[in-house]
């Protein structure tokens, strides 16, 4: 639902409100923002998967390590993001583009000051080994 609401109905409700250029205007924009939605979508979908069926439940009782897990922390935060921006460059839209870098921004301070602190409280030794092999940042 919280994916739904930050990568769909918050962009529509932007992009409705102010008039935008066609979409075939500067193809390679569009494209690059196509390709960025769709691994950010597939991104999405393989996290939820490996989540939900990999840790068997939403609240898992240990770190989730399969799938995109294995590579980087919090990959689900990443994937939206990646919608989100995608979406921006599809659409054309500067205020997209200033939406996501704001949720980027507001993400990244959540997982640094709240969610890592909440989950080495709650996983401990575990925790801290999981995040010497995934990185929290996709580019390292």
């Amino acid at each position: 639902m919280v994916g739904f609401i930050v990568a769909g109905w918050c962009p529509y409700s932007i992009l409705s409100a102010h008039p935008r250029r066609s979409i075939a205007e500067l193809i390679p924009l569009t494209l690059a923002g196509a390709l960025l939605i769709g691994t950010g979508v597939l991104g999405y979908l393989r996290c939820a998967w490996d989540f939900a069926i990999t840790g068997l439940s939403f609240e898992p009782s240990s770190p989730v390590e399969q799938g995109i897990y294995g590579f980087v922390r919090h990959p689900m935060y990443f994937s939206l993001t990646l919608v989100i921006f995608g979406e921006s460059l599809f659409f054309k839209s500067w205020r997209l583009l200033a939406y996501a870098s704001v949720c980027a921004l507001l993400t990244h301070l959540f997982v640094i000051l709240y969610e890592e602190p909440q989950l080495v409280k709650t996983w401990g030794t575990g925790y801290l080994q999981y995040a010497e092999r995934a990185s929290v940042d996709p580019a390292d």
